[in-house]
């Protein structure tokens, strides 16, 4: 039996890259998985994500131990988050923060060629484009807000599906903090992360993320957090710069 842990390792570091198949065969291949399995899907025959989820406060910002390099170490130490938070900006510090949030829903919509992740904090939207060969040579971020304003600290992704997981690499992330709730790691041009997302046996949505940041993290850092059906509806949050005052 071939060991796909492996795979995944190749593929995390660099040593693999996503692989282009038609949509055709992407499809055929998802049916098949579902007649074996029973997994959820969409019309599309992707594991299905899709919903309005909020965060469930018995599972999440859960973080490995944060261990920097010396670098890291110094851009950490100099970190104020009453001055440096990139929040008062109505910006997420980083992909993490954006994940992170407590307090407000995440919307999934999954498409043929593509997954939407709205994030009702600071009205984000990220599309994620699936089966891409590599990133670009133009690393445009794929998130942007209510305004269309590009959020370059969210990064570039691109996803694909591994068996019921919907898979997302990110590069090409500006500075910023990966989260800024509870602790700071600070994340540098070089950041490259992996999400893994798929729904539990008790409909629950977990994402999981390894983190790899050579400039400002020793070793990967691995966070998870779990997320239930909402009751709640997508909103408008309408972050306004000057509303932000931490005096």
């Amino acid at each position: 039996m071939i060991d796909l842990n492996i795979f995944r390792f190749a593929r995390f570091y660099g040593l693999l890259k996503p692989l282009g198949f038609s949509k055709g065969f992407g499809s055929t291949m998802a049916l098949g998985c579902i007649l074996l399995y029973g997994w959820p899907v969409t019309s599309f025959g992707q594991p299905d994500l899709e919903g309005i989820w909020g965060i469930d406060r018995t599972l999440f910002r859960q973080y490995s131990e944060v261990r920097y390099t010396e670098e890291g170490q110094r851009r950490h130490d100099a970190y104020d988050v009453l001055v440096d938070d990139f929040s008062y900006q109505c910006i997420p510090s980083g992909l993490g923060r954006a994940w992170d949030e407590p307090d407000t829903v995440v919307q999934i919509e999954q498409l043929e060629d593509r997954v939407v992740i709205q994030y009702e904090m600071f009205d984000l939207v990220r599309t994620v484009y699936l089966d891409q060969n590599a990133h670009p040579v133009e690393l445009i971020p794929s998130t942007v807000n209510i305004h269309g304003e590009p959020m370059p600290t969210m990064g570039h992704s691109i996803g694909w599906y591994e068996g019921d997981t919907l898979m997302i690499e990110t590069i090409g992330y500006a500075r910023g903090n990966i989260t800024t709730l509870l602790r700071y790691p600070p994340q540098s041009m070089a950041l490259r992360s992996i999400e893994r997302i798929y729904r539990d046996e008790s409909d629950r949505l977990m994402v999981n993320i390894d983190w790899v940041d050579p400039i400002t993290l020793a070793e990967p850092l691995v966070s998870t957090n779990r997320y239930l059906r909402s009751k709640f509806d997508l909103t408008v949050y309408g972050c306004i710069k000057e509303e932000f005052n931490h005096e």
